[in-house]
Formats: structure tokens, C-alpha cells, sequence
């Protein structure tokens, strides 16, 4: 497989602005825990980023739809680990800057990209915690190189925290105060601070937006 062919089949890599890195999303319409908290008032999700500005516009929402349908496709796992031992040389890499896991078999396949992009440290933040519990229930640890946070449900809501710890995870959530998250003071990027991949940091809040 050519990296040309790799990037069709993927469709592309996402360039988050706020990132030290790519990412690979789909539409936030396609997450499953998320679509029912998007109605939900003072949910997280009710405030999602990625169901306004730029990521509605219909160029973008058909790239997105476009790299869900790609995860049908036999040689996915390929094609995301070829393209990312090409391209991402920050040793950093973001999943899901839009969308979530669709079930534990998407979780398999993140797991195996990480397993062959060993040189790059993965962060994967998701609200399907049972797709992640089933996966530690029934395969074991995840990769030491993919950090999962369990992304709190409300603002200033609690954090799963017995959950999290139970499938050996980390955590998130989002307040209007008494968030650790620096990037609010750097124009809305991580700028130096890579705490979100860290597993060490156990509870990431950022700024309520």
C-alpha cells in the first residue's frame, strides 16, 4: 500500500487548531452517548463545539461522514498506521477532536494503530465508557502509548472517577472555575503543556466555553 492510496482510504487527518498535532474525527452527529446529552441543558455536549461554526458547514460535514464510512473498509488499520508514521512526527496524536467511539470493535481498531505507532503517544477523550469497560473486561489494559480520558457529562458535573480507575483510565470535565487547563490563558491552544496525554495526570477540567 502507497501512502497516496493510505490517505484515500482514511480520507484525510484532521489539523485541530488548538493541537501540537493531527487528529482524526468524525461528525459529532455520530456519536451515540453524545447525541442523547446534546439535549440535555447543561450538558457538555449541549455546547458542542463541533455542532457549530466551521464544523457544520457541508464541505466539512461530508469529509467527516466520509472517514466514518472509512471505517468499514478491510484495510483501515493500515492505511491510519502507514499514514501516521509518515506524517506525524510531533510524537503526539489526538482522536475524536469530533465524534466518539461507535462501538468496541472502533476501540480494537484505535488500539491496534497504537500498537503499531509505538514512537507516538495517543490521547483518545470519550463519554462511551461501556465500549471501554467491555474492552478492558474482555482483552485487558489498553496500549501504554493511548491515554483515554472518561469526559464528564455536565458542567461542573462529577467526573467517573471509580470507573475510570477501575479500567485503569483517566479522566475530564469542564468548569467555569477551578479548571487546571492553561490553554484559555494561551490563545486557546496547548502551546508547551501536553498533560491531556499524560497518564500520570489522572484529572484534566478545562474552562467551561
Amino acid at each position: 500500500m502507497t501512502y497516496k492510496e493510505a490517505l484515500e482510504i482514511i480520507v484525510s487527518l484532521s489539523a485541530p487548531s488548538k493541537m501540537p498535532c493531527h487528529g482524526w474525527s468524525i461528525s459529532a452527529r455520530r456519536c451515540i452517548t453524545g447525541a442523547k446529552m446534546a439535549k440535555v441543558e447543561g450538558s457538555i455536549c449541549n455546547k458542542c463545539y463541533a455542532l457549530k461554526g466551521r464544523y457544520v458547514f457541508p464541505n466539512v460535514q461530508d469529509c467527516l461522514e466520509r472517514r466514518f464510512q472509512s471505517l468499514s473498509d478491510p484495510r483501515w488499520i493500515d492505511a491510519m498506521s502507514l499514514v501516521l508514521n509518515k506524517v506525524e512526527h510531533s510524537g503526539y496524536f489526538r482522536w475524536h477532536d469530533s465524534g466518539d467511539l461507535q462501538g468496541v470493535w472502533h476501540l480494537k481498531m484505535i488500539v491496534e494503530v497504537c500498537k503499531r505507532t509505538p514512537h507516538i503517544t495517543h490521547w483518545l477523550p470519550t463519554r462511551e465508557y461501556a465500549f471501554v469497560r467491555q474492552y478492558i473486561d474482555e482483552v485487558g489494559p489498553l496500549p501504554e502509548n493511548l491515554t483515554v480520558r472518561f469526559s464528564a457529562l455536565m458542567f461542573d458535573g462529577p467526573v467517573p472517577e471509580l470507573l475510570a480507575k477501575r479500567c485503569g483510565v483517566q479522566v475530564s470535565g469542564a468548569s467555569s472555575a477551578g479548571f487546571n487547563c492553561p490553554s484559555s490563558k494561551q490563545a486557546n491552544k496547548c502551546g508547551p503543556c501536553r498533560e491531556c496525554w499524560k497518564p500520570s495526570v489522572f484529572n484534566i477540567t478545562y474552562k467551561q466555553h
